[in-house]
C-alpha cells in the first residue's frame, strides 16, 4: 500500500502546469474572425484602448468583449 502512494505522490510531482501562450497583437487580429469572431480592426483596436501588446486567448476574449461592448459617442 505504502508503494501505492508513492508512486501517486511522484506522478502528482512529475504534473507541471504549461502555462498559456501568449500572442501578439499581429497574430491575435490575424485569426480574429476564425477565433473571436471579429474584424481584425477590432482585436488591433481593443489592446490599444487596454494599452496591451501581448495576451493569452482567454485575455484577448475578455479585452476583445468588453471593448465590443462599449457604447459609442
Amino acid at each position: 500500500m505504502a508503494e501505492k502512494q508513492h508512486a501517486a505522490e511522484e506522478a502528482a510531482a512529475q504534473t507541471v502546469v504549461q502555462p498559456e501562450s501568449e500572442y501578439s497583437v499581429a497574430e491575435l487580429a490575424a485569426n480574429s474572425k476564425t477565433v473571436f469572431g471579429v474584424m481584425p480592426e477590432c482585436v488591433i483596436a481593443a489592446f490599444r484602448v487596454a494599452g496591451i501588446e501581448k495576451a493569452t486567448k482567454q485575455a484577448a476574449e475578455k479585452i476583445i468583449k468588453e471593448f465590443m461592448k462599449k457604447e459609442v459617442n
